[in-house]
């Protein structure tokens, strides 16, 4: 006879189960998986990984494949996550700012929060003739290049960024990309010191861009308000021109949520050790 805990923690165990695999979709390495593929990679067995997988195909959050028989994401995740974005206190305060910016300086804005360890991108209003990942509303903007990366990272407790820099591999994706601990922990000390990161060209060979910070009510440092173009149209030398403009935009965005500079916590949470 099953008992009533028992019972529940094998509903518990399946949520892990599916958890696990949603969690192998979360990467823009691989795009398609096959049943055999996640069984192998989670430890389950093909039987179970293909009940959850067909239930949720038929819910649209997985489409298979016919020509591989692999599964990829669905649409269903994509309509949650518009509306996830869309329900946003914040993005709805920002989005008017957003596309003033983008009338004023002609480039491409965007705004951006850290969720799980990972850079998620709100909103933008893109004035780029390339299309290039780092401006699409998405997950898995590299953390330690980006301008948005890096500026919510310098912002973090020490316990906290630790956590995240040993946790994360810092990857190497242009000739000018930090990719070592120390440089990075450097570079996040100057981006404290003038309230405002950037990117040249770290992330993309053709891209520049520029992060200035984004507080609550009590001084937290909660998004990263983003400038970008491509370096063809706008050098690095350029676009440090808008780092006043791009600084007193956060700072009217922040006010709107409460934020006082006169406010004790005013000061960055980041604590030396």
């Amino acid at each position: 006879m099953v008992t009533k805990k028992a019972a529940s923690n094998y509903k518990y165990k399946t949520l892990q189960d599916l958890a696990g695999i949603l969690r192998i979709f979360n990467t823009f390495r691989v795009e398609e998986w096959s049943v055999t593929e996640i069984s192998r990679s989670l430890n389950m067995f093909p039987s179970k990984v293909s009940r959850m997988i067909r239930t949720w195909e038929d819910e649209a959050f997985f489409e298979k494949n016919p020509e591989n028989g692999k599964y990829r994401l669905g649409i269903g995740f994509l309509e949650l996550g518009v509306v996830y974005t869309s329900n946003l206190p914040l993005r709805k305060i920002v989005r008017p700012h957003l596309e003033q910016m983008a009338k004023e300086t002609k480039l491409a804005v965007a705004c951006a929060i850290l969720r799980n360890s990972k850079v998620v991108v709100i909103d933008s209003v893109k004035n780029l003739n390339i299309d290039l990942f780092t401006c699409r509303m998405t997950l898995n903007i590299p953390i330690h290049s980006s301008s948005i990366g890096k500026l919510l990272l310098a912002y973090l407790p020490r316990e906290e960024l630790d956590q995240i820099l040993k946790s994360n591999t810092l990857k190497t994706f242009t000739n000018a990309t930090v990719a070592d601990l120390k440089s990075t922990r450097q570079n996040l000390e100057l981006i404290r010191e003038k309230g405002y990161a950037t990117d040249e060209q770290e992330t993309h060979p053709n891209l520049n861009s520029m992060a200035a910070p984004i507080r609550n009510g009590s001084g937290q440092v909660i998004a990263a308000l983003n400038l970008m173009d491509e370096k063809s149209t706008t050098s690095a030398e350029k676009l440090l021109q808008f780092a006043d403009y791009l600084k007193e935009k956060a700072l009217f965005i922040s006010r709107q949520l409460g934020y006082s500079s006169s406010n004790l916590s005013e000061r960055s949470v980041y604590i030396k050790k």
